[in-house]
């Protein structure tokens, strides 16, 4: 019972799986390595590099040892790890090397596979430690995914051994003794669901989080213990025996199967696991990893048990093809729907296509999720505020500010140019008040109505002729001077006339600038410096210069009073000096006002009066001492009391000017004046004898002078003492020529001789002529010496024709001009290399689009061949059963004859669409085409060593072409480059055209084959084309066979009622016959008058007795006729059968034919 609750469940969790409506489900698992053999590596193998030994126990203490060469993986003694897949037959394992360690097994599975079980049989001894392993990143990055030792603590330090809790934990597994012998084989079993079995969670999520992989790795880091034997110690290595890897393709719940391989369900090492799933729930993507499409107005999430998270198709009104998920508005919408649609068709717009797009409005007469939903608007796209569209359904337009109208498709009044970058619609008329009659403009190019002597856009420019003086509202006439102007033209602005020269003034009617005078009778230049004057220079009539600011002068050529002394610039003076200025000023008001009401000395000839200027005259000489020259300490200190005393004896003059009375004197003043004049007179002799010092140079305007002589007279002090310290190096440079000359005579005899002795021998070596020969290939013969050179020159003239290529060439300079030459026709060549190069390389690349174009016509006819075989077969076969039915109609003896003789007559009557000598001959003539069709996989395999030889040759033509330019050595290497090089040109030249040769060829070769696919695709178009009006016919005589049939059972339930119903007769007429003897006997002896008519029912029934049997005899003559009739007819009908099976072998051999032509276009390689 309880075994038969536990198939229940399982039953039960089999069909949840599978079935996707209720919720998650699952492809069935199968072996992932089935088909990707080649995807499984391992990092060592036995025997790779040659033949190695491996000893293992045999019997109770006894060894033997075999070799492992896996040279050659086919081998009985290769251990290749292709070995370790299940299909690989008994007896073979892969096996690692001897006392290796680590070796890792890695399965690349390129995809995003789910795995269920992983099946590890190891041969000989068992590793002591292991990892399993998985990435999700195609190798990139390894997760563990299950640690397996004998220790564990020892093997894998810190991994914890008890069975994971949560689904983020690893652990490892213990494994069991391996008993006695360690040799035997050991299967190991990994399955993530059953690892975390106790962890929380469904089981969907265990599945999304713990079996999905791209690849698998098993790394082997421990070698299994081995007994120790006496003698030879045991090898110690890894082997497997078996491999599996059970899983399918990862679909996140959402398929229960995995789609097949497309053209792979006849290889024998076709893949068995697809990772392309048969998505459901509206899912799509290899893994169903995304939403279909149009089915994305919820998140995609995986399935999970009771619920399959469908994505739900998006609402866009039957006007889009896709939708894309939008977590923001999938988050404003409370989580409902989050679909966006795309591509909105029908002229919609609109996250779900349920507005009408702009210039179109709801069509009032359909709904919004039909395709006539939306019609053309007529609102202004221009001159509305939403782009065009209507307000509602009666289709009123929503205008700008600025414009108007029901289409919204003018500018109001005063406004023009209707734009839909503009948002307000229209931009407002800018008429200018004075030159335009209104301020309306026309409404499409804005401008405005002008008056006389106006124009422009918006009436604000003066015609030609007229300008517009400032702050006036009209134009006036220019008035050019007709014969002083060069037309009647002038500045808008200015009103200013283009002059002719020697002319000025407004209207050119006066003299021109920097002249005056009278234009009529010449005009003289100014007078004027014209740096600092104003742009008029001078005045027009009189020339009276005319000065910029800070400028003086008759001229302008000097700075005015508050301006520093620096022409042309004249920069205002600092306020310093109108401080001082002012202070000047006040004192000689106060001292012009103290001068004359000074009273006379009483008694004395000085009159008071003149103490003021006497005054005045010292304070100012004091202050100009001061200020022109530098003076001592002690002078400036008496200077400064000077001015000291001065000040307090004005203070004194001003209490005397305004205490006393008029005849009162204040005594001693004339001793002070005496001391304070003796002291200025000594001051005024010191500042003489300075300024005579200075070649009184020294003056408050130039300062600048008295600098550069200072710096002058610092440069004559330095020269002279330069002048005083070079005193010691002249009479050094004395005593060395003193020195020289002594050692001149010493050595110049001596010197004089040997100069002599060159001479002569310089007028007889050395002989320039070997030299010159080397160096510029000279003819010369004679000698040459430096002094001596007759009977011609020593180098070849220019113009010299260089020596011929063919001839010896002498001399660095010729052979250089040689090695230019031919460097130059190198460089020419190579560049007509290049050229034929890249012709070449187009030609390959068309003859390679064209192997390309050969190719997919010869899989396009291999794919009809086919599609024609199979059509054939099938017809082949209906027409075989057509005929046994046929057979068997005609064979059956209880096959009603009138029905019989309908068939025969619709066969005898049927035509076929074609006579049998014509389909001999078609099928002749595809015979005949199938066996002159091409070999197109010996074009293909013969085209693609001429296109590597091609490509090989123009290779080495580009590696020469490069190798010619880069030859940069010495002359004579140079040279001998050259040499080697149009030698390798010539080789290269016929290379490159036998390339090209071939690539020709090539072409004709492909274009041949496929000229010759043509007629074979035409001819399987006509067979096709023959067979197809045949089978409405077999159709005709199968349902009229059927009928037959049917007949023919129906005649023989009748035949057999009437066979009972004959038998019944039978006896009834035997008992008639007994009956009608009887009343032949008793006749005789019975009255007349009862014998009448009795005798005349016996005559009766005698003349039925006949007319029953001449029309049963007739009815079997006509029998036998109709049988001889069906005889005939069987006859002719086996006949045409047996043609029939003719024609059906010639068929099966045609066919047999192009399915060897289809193998070959199909496995084909291009």
């Amino acid at each position: 019972m309880r075994i038969l609750l536990l198939l229940a469940a399982v039953a039960a969790v089999s069909q949840a799986q599978t079935d996707c409506s209720q919720g998650a489900c699952y492809p069935p698992s199968d072996d992932l390595l089935q088909g990707r053999a080649h995807q499984l590596h391992a990092s060592s193998t036995c025997g790779l590099t040659g033949s190695e030994v491996y000893c293992t126990p045999y019997q109770q203490r006894r060894m033997k040892c075999c070799p492992c060469d896996s040279r050659n993986p086919n081998s009985q003694l290769a251990h290749t790890i292709q070995d370790a897949l299940s299909t690989s037959g008994p007896d073979r394992w892969w096996q690692s090397r001897k006392e290796l360690n680590p070796v890792t097994l890695q399965l690349d599975l390129d995809n995003l596979f789910q795995l269920d079980n992983l099946v590890l049989s190891f041969k000989g001894p068992r590793p002591s430690a292991f990892v399993i392993e998985r990435t999700l990143d195609n190798g990139k990055t390894w997760q563990p995914a299950l640690y397996l030792a004998t220790d564990c603590q020892k093997a894998f330090p810190g991994v914890p051994t008890a069975t994971p809790l949560t689904l983020d934990q690893t652990y490892c597994h213990t494994l069991a003794p391996t008993g006695a012998n360690p040799y035997q084989d050991h299967i190991i079993h990994f399955s993530p669901l059953h690892q975390y079995a106790y962890a929380p969670g469904t089981t969907s999520q265990k599945i999304e989080n713990m079996s999905g992989l791209t690849g698998l790795r098993v790394r082997l880091t421990e070698l299994g213990n081995v007994p120790r034997l006496p003698g030879r110690p045991l090898s110690r290595f890894y082997a497997l025996k078996e491999m599996r890897v059970m899983g399918s393709c990862m679909c996140h719940g959402h398929a229960n199967r995995c789609l097949p391989q497309a053209h792979n369900n006849l290889l024998p090492n076709r893949i068995q696991v697809n990772p392309q799933c048969d998505c459901q729930h509206n899912t799509a993507g290899v893994n169903c990893e995304r939403c279909a499409d149009l089915y994305n107005n919820l998140p995609w999430r995986p399935a999970e048990e009771g619920n399959t998270h469908t994505c739900q198709r998006c609402e866009c009104n039957n006007h889009a093809q896709r939708c894309h998920f939008d977590r923001a508005v999938y988050e404003a919408s409370g989580r409902r729907s989050g679909g966006v649609c795309e591509g909105c068709m029908h002229h919609t717009t609109g996250p779900k296509c349920d507005q009408c797009a702009p210039g179109y409005q709801p069509n009032p007469q359909s709904r919004m999720d039909r395709p006539d939903a939306c019609i053309r608007c007529i609102c202004s796209a221009e001159g509305t505020v939403n782009g065009g569209r209507c307000e509602d359904s009666q289709g009123s337009c929503q205008c700008k500010v600025n414009v108007e109208g029901p289409r919204c498709d003018r500018c109001k009044r005063g406004y023009y140019g209707l734009s839909a970058s503009n948002p307000l619609g229209c931009s407002k008329c800018s008429c200018s008040p004075d030159g335009s009659l209104s301020d309306v403009c026309d409404s499409v190019t804005g401008q405005c109505p002008c008056r006389s002597h106006f124009h422009g856009l918006t009436c604000d420019a003066c015609s030609k002729g007229y300008w517009k003086p400032y702050l006036s509202g009209r134009c006036e006439p220019c008035g050019c001077d007709p014969t002083r102007s060069y037309s009647d033209t002038c500045d808008q602005v200015s009103g200013q006339c283009q002059c002719r020269p020697s002319f000025g003034g407004r209207t050119c009617s006066e003299c021109a600038d920097n002249t005056y005078g009278d234009s009529l009778l010449g005009c003289q230049p100014c007078r004027c410096d014209a740096e600092g004057t104003l742009p008029q220079v001078c005045n027009k009539q009189t020339g009276a210069c005319l000065c910029r600011p800070g400028v003086t002068g008759s001229r302008c050529d000097s700075c005015s009073r508050g301006h520093c002394d620096s022409f042309p610039a004249c920069e205002t003076c600092p306020s310093c000096y109108f401080t001082l200025d002012g202070q000047r000023k006040n004192l000689s008001l106060a001292l012009e006002r103290l001068s004359p009401s000074y009273p006379s000395r009483p008694g004395g000839d000085v009159d008071l009066g003149n103490f003021g200027p006497r005054i005045r005259t010292l304070e100012a000489n004091l202050k100009l001492i001061r200020d022109s020259i530098s003076l001592p300490p002690t002078i400036a200190r008496q200077v400064d009391d000077a001015l000291f005393q001065l000040n307090k004896l004005r203070d004194q003059v001003d209490k005397v000017y305004n205490d006393l009375s008029p005849l009162e004197r204040t005594p001693g003043l004339d001793s002070e004046l005496d001391k304070l004049r003796a002291l200025l007179n000594s001051l005024t002799v010191e500042y003489k004898s300075r300024k005579d010092a200075l070649d009184n140079s020294i003056s408050p305007s130039n300062t600048g002078e008295f600098t550069a002589i200072k710096d002058a007279y610092d440069e004559s002090t330095d020269a002279a003492k330069k002048v005083d310290a070079s005193g010691n190096k002249v009479k050094e440079s004395a005593d060395v020529r003193e020195e020289a000359e002594d050692l001149q005579n010493e050595v110049q005899p001596a010197n004089t001789r040997d100069l002599d002795k060159l001479k002569q021998d310089m007028a007889s070596r050395p002989d320039l002529t070997p030299a010159a020969k080397q160096v510029c290939g000279s003819v010369r013969s004679k000698p040459c010496t430096p002094l001596q050179c007759e009977g011609g020159e020593l180098c070849p003239p220019e113009g010299t024709p260089p020596c011929k290529k063919e001839g010896k060439c002498v001399g660095a300079l010729p052979l250089s001009k040689r090695a230019n030459a031919d460097a130059k026709d190198v460089k020419d060549r190579l560049d007509k290399l290049t050229n034929k190069i890249t012709e070449a390389a187009e030609k390959l690349q068309q003859t390679q689009e064209a192997t390309n174009q050969v190719r997919q016509s010869a899989e396009k006819l291999s794919n009809r061949m086919k599609q024609t075989r199979d059509e054939l077969e099938e017809d082949l076969q209906e027409t075989r059963d057509v005929v046994k039915e046929l057979r068997d109609f005609l064979s059956e003896p209880s096959s009603n004859l009138t029905h019989i003789q309908e068939v025969s007559d619709w066969i005898l009557k049927a035509k076929l669409p074609l006579g049998l000598s014509t389909l001999k001959r078609k099928l002749e003539e595809l015979k005949n085409l199938a066996a002159s069709l091409p070999d197109s996989t010996a074009v293909l395999n013969e085209a693609e060593p001429q296109l590597d030889t091609a490509r090989r040759l123009l290779q080495e033509a580009q590696n020469a072409r490069d190798t010619a330019v880069g030859v940069k050595a010495d002359v004579d290497g140079l040279l001998l480059g050259f040499g080697s090089v149009e030698g390798s040109l010539s080789d290269l030249e016929d290379k490159l055209q036998e390339s090209m040769d071939l690539i020709s060829k090539l072409n004709s070769s492909l274009t041949k084959a496929n000229e010759q696919l043509s007629p074979a695709e035409m001819a399987l178009d006509e067979v096709s084309t023959l067979i197809k009006p045949m089978k409405p016919q077999l159709d005709e005589l199968k349902d009229l066979l059927q009928t037959g049939g049917q007949q023919a059972q129906n005649a023989q339930d009748y035949a057999d009622k009437a066979d009972d119903e004959a038998a019944a007769a039978n006896k009834d007429l035997l008992s008639l016959e007994e009956q009608l003897d009887r009343l032949k006997d008793l006749a005789p002896g019975e009255s007349g008058g009862e014998a009448g008519p009795v005798g005349d029912r016996l005559v009766k029934l005698q003349q039925d007795a006949g007319a029953l049997a001449n029309t049963t005899e007739h009815m079997m003559k006509a029998l036998e006729g109709k049988a001889d009739s069906l005889r005939m007819l069987q006859d002719e009908i086996t006949q045409k059968s047996a043609k029939l099976e003719g024609l059906d072998a010639k068929l099966k051999e045609i066919l047999e034919k192009l399915r060897k032509k289809a193998r070959d276009h199909s496995t084909c390689q291009g």
